[in-house]
């Protein structure tokens, strides 16, 4: 695994996760995202884009779209810590929000996949 270009990739898919967040409680006016159905179908496409640019030029597989996965879970939390509680959310119990558990388990699920089918 190449760690640079995977912690790359994972900061990709957090500022993309972070627009399309934004853009459906600004734009879309979606009071409570993490519950919308269309973030979590929104979710497929902003790991998946970061996933295929990450194994265009990695070893692909399951076991390493497993390890591409934790690192975009932990640059998540990481960048959600330092930047989205202290500006947005202000309460760390943020953390505990089932929803938020499942689109990091849904991001899991879609590099798991993406790097099992991937070709190299």
């Amino acid at each position: 695994m190449n760690l640079k270009r995977a912690i790359l990739t994972g900061v990709l898919s957090w500022v993309l996760i972070f627009f399309e967040v934004s853009i459906l409680m600004f734009g879309f006016g979606i009071t409570d995202v993490n519950k919308s159905p269309v973030h979590y179908i929104l979710i497929i496409i902003t790991i998946a884009i970061p996933a295929l640019i990450y194994f265009n030029k990695a070893r692909a597989g399951l076991k390493q779209g497993l390890l591409l996965g934790m690192v975009f879970v932990v640059v998540g939390l990481i960048l959600d810590s330092i930047i989205t509680i202290p500006l947005f959310i202000k309460s760390y119990s943020f953390f505990l929000d089932p929803y938020l558990i499942i689109g990091f388990l849904e991001g899991l699920a879609v590099t798991i996949i993406i790097g099992a089918i991937k070709k190299k």
